[in-house]
C-alpha cells in the first residue's frame, strides 16, 4: 500500500513572483515522473490526497494520466472535496486498487467526505481481499495545529461509526493520509489507542530516515512557509497486522526540469511531500 499526497499546487512557491496555481504543463511533468516510480512499486492500493481533474478537459485529469500508465487496470473510487472555481479543478480524495484487492460491493452509505477543520478532509474506500472486507480511511489532518485535539476526537467518532455500519472490527481498519502527531500529542496517542493502532514506520525507520517532507526537496522548501520537516504522511493499522515492509517512497529526484524553473524549481520531485509505501497483512475478525 502507497499513501501519496499529489500537491494541488495551491501553495504559492517564495522562490518566485510566479504561482504554479493551475499549471498543468508542471502538474503533467511530476505526474510523469510519478508515473515512472509507481510503474517500479506496483502497489496493490494507492491512497491519494490533492488528486485534481480540471472540468472540462480529460486531458487534464490525475486520474486520466495515472489510469493510462502505472494505474492501468486499476479501480478507482474517488471523493470531490474541494473546488475550485478560479482554476476550475476540482480535488478528490481517492483509492485506487488492483488485484488481488477490489472495491467491496455492498457499501450501504451514500458516499461522502467529512470535512475537518479549515482544510482537512476524511473519505473512505470499502475494499476486498479474498473475499473479506476492509475499511480504508483517507485522512487529512489540518495544516493548522490549532484545536487538533478537537478534530482527532471527531476523526475517532466517525470512524467507530463506520466500524459499526460495516460490522467490522479493528482488525479491519486502516487509515492512511496527512496524519500529524507524535506520543506527546494527546488526540493522536487516543487515536492510536482507541482503534488499537501502529503507525506502519514503526521499527522499519529512525529519524531522519522517516521523514516525508525533507529539505532536500525543493518543492518542500519552496512552499514551506515556516514548516519543519517531518513525519506526517503515514499509514496506520492494527497492532495484530503483520508489517513485512515500510519505507518512504517516491522520493527521487532528477537534474533536469523543464516547466518548474519559472517558479524557481532547479530540479525536479514528484510532490511536495514523499509517499510512504507499505507491504501489510490484516488479521480477520474473530
Amino acid at each position: 500500500m502507497l499513501n501519496l499526497n499529489l500537491f494541488n499546487q495551491r501553495i504559492p512557491s517564495s522562490m518566485s513572483s510566479k504561482n504554479w496555481k493551475g499549471d498543468w504543463l508542471f502538474r503533467r511533468e511530476r505526474l510523469e515522473f510519478i508515473d515512472e516510480q509507481l510503474k517500479v512499486t506496483r502497489p496493490d492500493v494507492v491512497v491519494f490526497q490533492e488528486l485534481l481533474t480540471r472540468r472540462g478537459s480529460p486531458s487534464e485529469s490525475d486520474i486520466n494520466i495515472l489510469s493510462h500508465g502505472a494505474l492501468e487496470g486499476y479501480e478507482w473510487d474517488a471523493d470531490a472535496v474541494r473546488d475550485y472555481k478560479d482554476t476550475q479543478e476540482v480535488e478528490y480524495h481517492a483509492a485506487a486498487v488492483g488485484l488481488p484487492v477490489k472495491l467491496a460491493n455492498g457499501d450501504l452509505l451514500n458516499k461522502s467526505y467529512w470535512e475537518i477543520g479549515v482544510d482537512g478532509f476524511m473519505s473512505y474506500s470499502l475494499l476486498e481481499l479474498d473475499q473479506k472486507p476492509f475499511l480504508l480511511v483517507n485522512l487529512s489532518m489540518p495544516s493548522s495545529s490549532q484545536k487538533v485535539d478537537h478534530w482527532y476526537r471527531y476523526v475517532r467518532e466517525e470512524i467507530q461509526r463506520l466500524l459499526q455500519i460495516f460490522s467490522l472490527c479493528k482488525n479491519r481498519l486502516i487509515i492512511s493520509g496527512y496524519i500529524p502527531g507524535g506520543l506527546i500529542w494527546e488526540g493522536y496517542t487516543e487515536l492510536l489507542n482507541e482503534f488499537e493502532l501502529k503507525d506502519t514506520a514503526q521499527g522499519f525507520c529512525e529519524a531522519l530516515d522517516c521523514l516525508t517532507t525533507s529539505s532536500e526537496n525543493d518543492i518542500f522548501m519552496a512552499t514551506a512557509q515556516g514548516q519543519s520537516p517531518s513525519h506526517s504522511d503515514r499509514t496506520l493499522v492494527h497492532q495484530g497486522a503483520l508489517v513485512s515492509f515500510s519505507s518512504v517512497a517516491m522520493q527521487q529526484m532528477k537534474n533536469k526540469i523543464i516547466y518548474g524553473e519559472p517558479y524557481g524549481i532547479q530540479r525536479l520531485w514528484a510532490s511536495r511531500s514523499y509517499g510512504w509505501l507499505s507491504v501489510v497483512r490484516m488479521q480477520q475478525c474473530e
